[in-house]
């Protein structure tokens, strides 16, 4: 009868290879990064919106674009795919009008991925946004996501295949640009 408790206890106390129990903060810090992000100045819905359009020839230079922008259609929505290919290190800017997936969802809904990724709140152009990436995240990319209506959102990623020589925080930077570039226009048309 020892032997069958001990045996019991054991296979309930979990052991080293168990995974610790998820801590109750991950949900306060989720609530705390929604609520810490800023109200929309303005509803700029992209619905039925081509990405391409928000970048004009000033913007594109600005940006080290090279190439002319390339038009998608994808799962999230429409993405327009901007690239610098002339000088290394070479990238891509994708910008993506996203009519159904607001910047909460990349918090608390299920584009949020606790453990693996994280979003860190913060603001483009007024409006509420995420940076978003991996928890290890490699040099080269980043992802920024802005709430530009309830409910929407446009999203650039930047990536290269030159990692080693665009460090994350350039990366987002540059991310951080085109996003601003991109809700000014989206702004710019009503």
């Amino acid at each position: 009868m020892a032997m069958i408790t001990a045996v019991t206890l054991a296979g309930c106390s979990g052991g080293q290879d168990a995974a610790p129990p998820a801590p109750e903060t991950t949900r306060q810090d989720a609530a705390h990064s929604i609520a810490s992000l800023p109200q929309r100045p303005a509803e700029l819905r992209v619905d039925g919106l081509d990405p391409c359009a928000l970048f004009g020839a000033s913007a594109l230079n600005e940006l080290g674009i090279t190439q002319r922008p390339k038009r998608r259609n994808g799962k999230d929505g429409t993405t327009c795919v901007l690239s610098q290919q002339q000088l290394e290190p070479v990238y891509d800017l994708h910008v993506v009008a996203m009519p159904g997936d607001g910047v909460a969802n990349w918090i608390t809904g299920d584009r949020a991925r606790p453990g693996t990724m994280a979003a860190t709140p913060i603001t483009i152009a007024g409006f509420p946004a995420v940076r978003v990436f991996p928890g290890e995240q490699r040099d080269g990319h980043c992802d920024v996501v802005v709430g530009v209506a309830q409910g929407q959102a446009l999203r650039v990623r930047f990536g290269t295949s030159y990692p080693d020589e665009i460090p994350h925080e350039r990366a987002c930077a540059l991310s951080e640009k085109a996003a601003t570039t991109a809700v000014g226009a989206l702004q710019g048309k009503g």
